[in-house]
């Protein structure tokens, strides 16, 4: 993800950032001064960012999930092919996110239930340690 877009990422989630901030932002994760970050990194950010200003708040990601097809309670479930086409075309951002998907959707049902939601926007309050992909764990160095 470059500079630009995760300055665009932000203000869809509703963040006001200046260039100057963005720019802090990711060279406080990107060590190498390469000017872009990994999708977990991007998550990182967001989740201190909001942590920093008022807490992680789980009702905020329960109203997306019920904006992208989830019940109230935490029940149904997001179609992963509308969480595909809302990342890409409505949000236009340039992640895999297929691939984000096929290492929180569980069962492979294709069915994106609020645990495994939470856990690919919200950062994971505990989910599925059993992928051993090749992303650093904790956005240690390169």
């Amino acid at each position: 993800m470059q500079t630009e877009d995760l300055k665009q990422a932000l203000e869809h989630l509703g963040e006001r950032v200046s260039d100057t901030q963005v720019f802090r932002m990711i060279a406080d994760v990107d060590p190498n001064n390469t000017g872009g970050l990994s999708f977990y990194d991007f998550k990182q950010l967001v989740m201190e960012k909001r942590e920093n200003e008022k807490g992680t708040s789980d009702a905020d990601l329960m109203d997306a999930y019920v904006a992208m097809g989830g019940d109230q309670d935490g029940g149904g479930c997001v179609d992963a092919d509308m969480l595909i086409k809302t990342i890409k075309e409505e949000f236009e951002m340039t992640i895999d996110i297929e691939a984000l998907i096929a290492e929180v959707d569980e069962d492979g049902s294709g069915e994106i239930e609020f645990d495994e939601f939470k856990e690919l926007l919200g950062g994971g309050a505990g989910g599925g340690d059993d992928d051993d992909d090749d992303d650093n764990n904790d956005g240690g160095a390169d």
